[in-house]
């Protein structure tokens, strides 16, 4: 009898512990729907993509595009992150092959699940990643590219540089109007940014008036230019307009002050590179148009912050490849904290930007073109720093 009592006793106690265990358990879970949740997303770091070159033949523009994204990166942290939360980059490298850039953006796209990737650089790298940018609806934020291609190669796609347009027509504009030319030869690259240049320039020069007297292409990565020069001299231009990438256009400064051809050669910010050590006495005769990036432009408070912060950090001048990194990195904070931290959220609020940067001014149309930016014209001076001509 007594037995039976006990385990009537324990069965008691039994009940009374699992009543207990499920009056706690509903507590808990009463507190966890009551209190207002934080999620996995709003408590983890703000992870964008970058796709840059590193290495490679575009390696002298990416390094000082990286240098301006990690400089940036780094004061939005310093300075609360964004909306609260860090910022972190999640970077590859593309050595400015397309191929590459079509992986990267897939990884940073699919694996990482980004909702925006700075870059890619160039222009070919730009146009292989912008179907992905639509396909994915990720933000592209293409740094340098400046092909005119790109201005319809999607709706989530952007850029920091303007369309290679307003350079091609700055140039020609100041080849008739500074310099007076009256006789213009046009040298240009036989791949999408030169033609397109080409086409800009000879607008421009022929509605002045002007005659061009000569007109010679070459391939990428060509050494030798002195048969397409050797026809230009013939045609004794005043000035040549000369779209091309600093490593050719080094050589073209070169062969054509060998063959005695002394007159101004005229490009767009592709010329802007370590040439000066190559090109050494025929440096002068070339002039560059660029964004509106450095000291002269004191009325840019910010600019002119960035560039000394940027000088004490890597102990050299930035230019304006490294501004550009630095902006879109601007760009991504500012339209995150206007519109919202998803791909759809961060294009709209972009289509609405029009935001004082230490690039300068940007501003999107409805192709995502920055119109924003204003141009200068540039000569690089012996440390391969550009210097505003005046």
């Amino acid at each position: 009898m007594k037995a039976l009592q006990s385990r009537k006793n324990r069965g008691a106690s039994s009940t009374r512990a699992v009543i207990l265990v499920v009056i706690v358990f509903a507590a808990i879970a009463g507190y966890f729907l009551l209190k207002p949740q934080i999620t996995q997303t709003e408590s983890q770091p703000f992870v964008i993509g970058a796709i840059n070159p590193t290495t490679g033949p575009f390696a002298a523009y990416g390094g000082p595009v990286r240098d301006g994204i990690l400089m940036a990166v780094d004061e939005v942290n310093a300075t609360g992150g964004i909306s609260g939360r860090k910022l972190e980059v999640a970077m590859e490298d593309d050595g400015g092959d397309p191929k590459k850039s079509i992986n990267a953006f897939t990884k940073l796209a699919t694996v990482s699940k980004v909702p925006a990737v700075i870059g890619p650089l160039s222009s070919g790298a730009s146009m292989a990643t912008a179907p992905l940018a639509d396909q994915y609806k990720v933000v592209q934020i293409s740094t340098l590219a400046g092909t005119i291609d790109l201005t319809k190669a999607g709706d989530f796609v952007f850029r920091i540089y303007p369309s290679s347009e307003v350079g091609s027509r700055y140039i020609a504009k100041q080849a008739v109007e500074r310099f007076k030319a009256k006789r213009i030869a046009i040298l240009y690259p036989n791949n999408a940014f030169g033609v397109a240049s080409r086409k800009f320039t000879t607008e421009v020069v022929k509605a002045s008036g002007v005659e061009v007297v000569a007109e010679e292409t070459f391939k990428d990565g060509d050494r030798d230019f002195r048969t397409q020069l050797a026809k230009i001299s013939e045609a004794k231009p005043n000035v040549i307009l000369c779209s091309a990438y600093y490593e050719e256009g080094a050589q073209i400064l070169v062969q054509a002050k060998q063959l005695g051809i002394n007159v101004p050669v005229l490009g767009e910010d592709g010329w802007f590179g370590p040439i000066a050590a190559i090109a050494r006495d025929a440096l002068p005769n070339l002039y560059f148009a660029n964004v509106a990036f450095g000291p002269e432009y004191s009325d840019n408070v910010e600019m002119q912050r960035f560039i000394a912060a940027f000088e004490k950090r890597h102990k050299r001048k930035p230019n304006s490849f490294a501004a550009a990194g630095y902006a879109a990195v601007q760009l991504m904070r500012h339209a995150v904290t206007t519109g919202g931290a998803d791909s759809v959220k961060i294009k709209e609020a972009l289509y609405k930007t029009d935001l004082s940067t230490v690039f300068g001014q940007v501003r999107y149309d409805a192709n995502g073109d920055n119109v924003g930016a204003t141009y200068g014209l540039f000569q690089l001076n012996s440390k391969d720093e550009p210097v505003l001509v005046k």
